[in-house]
């Protein structure tokens, strides 16, 4: 008998979410649970936000969607003990203070939004999280994910694919090496001769993140029903079936799911 992926205690699927700039990734999530609860039954809910960016777009999303929110300057946070971006020490001080706030709200899940380079002990343990990568983490060579980390785009670019995915993945210590739950929809790549390496970056980073918002989305509301599952063997499953490199959205199912 195959395991729901989350058990969450009663009710709906309590989210968490990262706003670190515009917060489309959580707001895709927000508005497919408000697009849900129109028609039919939703089985999550948005409880909280934070952000480590005070420009960030938390507060107004906070106060839009009525959300409780912890905006925690990193950037200040370090200035104040003295310490490097780079201090580890001073990421698990920072991802604790997430940690004493989220606590309270009961949250089964955090959402990242993007690259995640260093979150820390903390949040790892406190709680399980899903991340959305602009790049196709189930390639790989010699067990290595070769399009993992902040340049996702521009390697793959550069290794000459000809298609473009994004990745919703389960958060681990090792930055986008989590298991691999959806690979969104591909993005032809274009003969872009006019443009340079680093505008072919920007141009298909921008096409990749809207498909990251909608993975978000939709990866959320099917771990939620209960799509995801681990079988007996351990393996993570999708709809019953393993997927031991995600499973590879189509163009019909994309646009079926109506997110």
């Amino acid at each position: 008998m195959n395991n729901p992926l989350f058990h969450h205690k009663q009710g709906k699927l309590r989210v968490a979410g990262l706003i670190s700039g515009s917060g489309k990734s959580l707001i895709s999530i927000m508005e497919r649970q408000k697009q849900l609860e129109a028609v039919s039954n939703c089985n999550f809910e948005v409880v909280g936000i934070f952000s480590d960016n005070p420009r960030s777009k938390a507060a107004a999303v906070s106060e839009k969607y009525n959300i409780p929110v912890f905006v925690n300057d990193i950037r200040a946070f370090y200035l104040s003990r003295n310490q490097k971006m780079t201090d580890k020490e001073t990421r698990q001080a920072f991802d604790q203070e997430t940690v004493n706030f989220l606590t309270p709200l009961k949250p089964d899940i955090l959402v990242y939004a993007g690259y995640v380079w260093a979150t820390t002990a903390p949040l790892l343990e406190a709680f399980p999280a899903v991340n959305c990568h602009p790049a196709d983490l189930s390639v790989e060579k010699d067990g290595h994910r070769l399009y993992a980390g902040a340049q996702g785009v521009r390697d793959a670019l550069l290794a000459g694919e000809t298609k473009l995915c994004s990745s919703f993945h389960l958060v681990s210590a090792k930055v986008d090496h989590g298991p691999l739950l959806f690979i969104s929809e591909p993005v032809a790549v274009e003969e872009d001769t006019d443009l340079d390496l680093n505008a072919r970056s920007i141009k298909y980073l921008r096409l990749l993140n809207e498909k990251s918002r909608q993975l978000c989305a939709l990866g959320i509301e099917k771990i939620s029903n209960g799509a995801f599952t681990v079988n007996a063997n351990g393996q993570l499953t999708y709809q019953g079936e393993p997927i031991p490199k995600g499973y590879r959205l189509t163009i019909f199912e994309w646009s079926a799911s109506g997110i």
